[in-house]
């Protein structure tokens, strides 16, 4: 399985955990239409898809921390960039010693 399909997993099991959760007044219809289109893109290897998608997790984390336990840790590993900032120094560590061993 490539990267890309691991993004693509691990966003749609977020989706069905929100989905699950919705009832609460912090998951909108319009948080779950988003996901969906960032999906979407994913799946048509949009130019801006990746990113797209680690901009709209990172702002979720930030502006909704209540949602993290909600988002896997290997998602954000695999997104990088601003996401990396919700992990720990012991789980960075633990990805890249399963990407070096991968490779």
């Amino acid at each position: 399985m490539n990267q890309k399909n691991d993004h693509i997993e691990l966003l749609q099991a977020l989706k069905s955990r929100l989905k699950a959760a919705n009832e609460s007044d912090v998951i909108t219809e319009d948080m779950i239409q988003q996901l969906d289109d960032l999906i979407d893109q994913l799946t048509q290897h949009t130019s801006t898809a990746y990113d797209d998608t680690r901009d709209w997790v990172a702002n979720i984390l930030q502006f909704t921390p209540q949602l993290t336990p909600a988002i896997d840790r290997q998602l954000l590993w695999l997104l990088g960039g601003d996401c990396l900032h919700y992990l720990t120094d012991e789980e960075i560590a633990q990805f890249q010693t399963i990407d070096d061993a991968s490779y």
